[in-house]
């Protein structure tokens, strides 16, 4: 093979690699949201009962005494969940803290830096969790 034709052959292989990178880069936060996230409470139980119905072949009254059930478990599993986070959140709160001890004071800057830039992250991951996006919780 000629250099002109080797050196084609690597450019093209070269360009399809950035094209699938670039589509990627784009593509992933949007699955990410969209599959990736937790079920809602009310997606959760209507999923349930779908899976009821089918399997089970329930009757209406028999639909009409499980459904509430299931949408009471569906609430109370996104209350945990919510509490879970909510002690997470703290847990590491507490730790923080107490890095900082440790730290010299331009340490202690860019930790703080640092910390800033994960709750900024976690603000925009929580969209993807099925909450709505928006500013940073407290700390």
């Amino acid at each position: 093979m000629s250099n002109a034709r080797v050196f084609r052959v690597v450019l093209y292989t070269v360009l399809i690699f950035l094209a699938g990178a670039v589509t990627g880069a784009f593509v992933a936060p949007i699955v990410g949201r969209t599959f990736m996230r937790p079920p809602r409470a009310e997606e959760m139980s209507q999923h349930i009962m779908d899976h009821l119905r089918s399997r089970l072949s329930l009757t209406d009254s028999q639909v009409s005494e499980i459904q509430p059930l299931v949408q009471k478990t569906g609430s109370d599993m996104e209350t945990i969940r919510r509490e879970t986070t909510q002690r997470v959140l703290h847990r590491l709160d507490e730790t923080n803290r107490k890095i900082l001890a440790f730290l010299t004071p331009a340490q202690q800057v860019e930790f703080k830096k640092m910390e800033a830039e994960h709750r900024e992250h976690m603000a925009r991951r929580g969209h993807a969790l099925g909450q709505p996006p928006g500013p940073p919780p407290p700390r």
